[in-house]
């Protein structure tokens, strides 16, 4: 396990999200609820699972997802909605890339990217409201981000079961 910033995270189960609420809460909802389960798939991981390429040939790890999911997270919500300049931490290198020794910077870019992400999707009251940065309606790029993390999470799952080498739920 790795100590510091994952240490911080919650990894207990969270129940999905209520359906009586309006769309962009609903919608807001999801995006947490996903996240959370992406974030899930690294308890337990040392640095070296985290950073293994566990189903060879595959050129994939955990890590290069949270790397990945890094990039999307700037891509479509802080810069997306956002604007300002659109940065490519990782460029090509983000799935392959990174290793133990680059965990901790890795996830602390990550966390740091949702928070701005978190405040981008704030100041946008009106799921018709259109990003500054790729000019696509906040109703559009929640459902963009909640398709992203549903299928990295599914990777991240199998991916953690190869690490660990067991099914470990």
């Amino acid at each position: 396990m790795v100590p510091g910033l994952l240490g911080s995270l919650d990894f207990d189960r969270w129940d999905e999200p209520r359906s009586d609420l309006d769309l962009r809460a609903s919608l807001v909802g999801w995006l947490a609820y996903q996240r959370h389960e992406f974030q899930r798939k690294w308890r337990d991981l040392t640095p070296e699972q985290l950073a293994a390429w566990s189903i060879p040939p595959v050129q994939l790890s955990v890590l290069g997802l949270i790397r990945h999911m890094q990039q999307m997270e700037h891509a479509y919500l802080s810069w997306g909605l956002g604007g300002g300049d659109q940065l490519e931490t990782y460029g090509d290198d983000d799935y392959a890339g990174g290793s133990a020794e680059t965990v901790q910077d890795d996830v602390g870019l990550y966390l740091e990217e949702v928070s701005r992400a978190d405040e981008a999707v704030e100041s946008f009251p009106a799921l018709g409201a259109v990003g500054r940065g790729h000019g696509q309606p906040l109703g559009h790029t929640l459902i963009k981000m909640v398709d992203e993390y549903a299928l990295h999470s599914g990777q991240a799952h199998m991916l953690r079961f190869a690490a660990l080498g067991t099914l470990q739920r």
